[in-house]
């Protein structure tokens, strides 16, 4: 849910008006700090904490949600707060994933959900993006990084 009091303390980094160098020195602090926690802890639930809450409870996960769990006060209750007009009789969604985790391909986010919640995602973006090719995120970004080599080349000129 990203409520924690690291969370907390990485969003108030995040408003602070840094220059660029010291900014870029402490976004990278950050990401070594998280990337040091999943290490030791493992990414399920951020390894922030967890609960069980009755409100939250009843919300469903969407990769687009309409609704948001917080703990803003940094104690044991939970604030749920629409993140646009919700009408009467709409379900109301929160997201299983983190703001980053959302941005990913559709096949990234199918599995983190399914390895974490055991549940395979159908909500309005995820049917949009369902023909979409299944590669994950990181091999999006491998695909466009560099230039093809040999091999690749070979096969492009064989498939003309």
């Amino acid at each position: 849910m990203g409520t924690s009091s690291l969370s907390q303390w990485v969003h108030a980094c995040d408003a602070l008006e840094l220059p660029p160098q010291e900014r870029e020195q402490l976004d990278a602090f950050i990401d070594q700090l998280y990337k040091d926690m999943e290490k030791e802890t493992g990414e399920f639930l951020n390894c922030e904490g967890s609960g069980l809450f009755v409100l939250q409870s009843c919300c469903n996960h969407s990769c687009i949600p309409n609704a948001e769990a917080s703990f803003p006060d940094n104690n044991f209750l939970l604030h749920l707060t629409a993140l646009e007009d919700i009408r009467p009789g709409e379900e109301i969604c929160i997201s299983y994933l983190d703001c980053c985790q959302r941005e990913r391909s559709r096949h990234s986010r199918l599995k983190v959900l399914r390895e974490n919640y055991l549940f395979t995602c159908s909500c309005p973006k995820c049917l949009a993006q369902a023909d979409d090719p299944d590669v994950t995120s990181e091999e999006e970004e491998e695909e466009g990084e560099g230039e093809p080599d040999d091999a690749e080349l070979e096969d492009e000129m064989t498939d003309v």
